[in-house]
């Protein structure tokens, strides 16, 4: 049975149980109170009533006259009004079991995209490289690799935003980062170009390397400049990568496709 019609039927069926409930006692208090307004009325118009005035005797006649219409009418009045009030208690308890269902699904979809798998980590022995590649590309693709195995990286990137709310994503941007930045940290140890804090002054000297600093801005005469750190870049100190053990096929593989065998059923 699928999720939603599962909830509509016991949704239907706690809405029923309780209106019946509370319709049950309020029909069964409302007879009783009428039965007991009629029985302190009767005497009156009785062999004990006959010396009350006439007026109050008529009154008195009508009072009962309505009365008995009241519990002739009771039951299709209360019931009748109570089963129109189910249909509109039914509606919208279905109406936020679903939206609660479908926010559910939303958020545990998410969280299963950014989930790293530790059931079974993949070997490092096991890396292959295909025949064709350039060897100048190995490194980028381990790299990316290592990031997607253990930070699913390629996943975040590649999915739609736009149908996530903001509390959504930021929860899968926080396991994503730490999950990225412990991949990076085993593979490349990086410094920064400049030690620095981003945002105070800094002198770049004369015969400076252009490839590590970048100069921006109003640039002009020769060096040494004197500017405004906006970043404080990053160099590779060492790399450590993954030995690759065979050479298969050419299909370029970063991760592979994940099937779950299930039972049949």
């Amino acid at each position: 049975m699928q999720p939603k019609t599962k909830l509509t039927l016991q949704t239907l069926m706690a809405c029923v149980l309780f209106q019946g409930v509370v319709l049950g006692a309020f029909f069964w208090v409302g007879r009783d109170v009428l039965q007991s307004l009629l029985a302190h009325i009767q005497p009156f118009l009785g062999s004990q009533g006959g010396s009350a005035p006439q007026d109050l005797v008529t009154a008195l006649t009508r009072m009962e006259a309505l009365i008995h219409q009241s519990l002739r009418y009771l039951p299709v009045v209360v019931f009748g009004l109570g089963g129109i009030g189910l249909l509109f208690l039914w509606i919208v308890v279905q109406a936020m079991g679903r939206r609660a269902m479908d926010h559910a699904v939303a958020a545990a979809s998410q969280a299963d995209r950014v989930k790293v798998q530790v059931d079974r980590p993949a070997s490092r022995d096991a890396e292959v490289l295909p025949e064709d590649m350039d060897p100048k590309a190995v490194g980028a693709v381990q790299i990316l690799s290592v990031l997607q195995r253990q930070g699913r990286l390629i996943d975040f990137l590649e999915e739609d935003l736009s149908r996530y709310e903001d509390a959504q994503i930021g929860a899968a941007v926080r396991s994503i980062h730490e999950s990225c930045k412990a991949a990076l940290a085993e593979c490349v140890h990086l410094e920064t170009v400049m030690a620095q804090e981003e945002g105070s002054m800094v002198t770049v000297p004369s015969g400076f390397d252009p490839a590590a600093v970048r100069l921006t801005g109003n640039v002009s005469g020769d060096p040494p400049f004197r500017g405004v750190l906006r970043h404080r870049g990053w160099r590779i100190r060492k790399v450590s990568l993954p030995t690759f053990t065979a050479q298969v096929g050419k299909e370029r593989i970063v991760a592979p496709a994940e099937v779950e065998i299930v039972g049949e059923e």
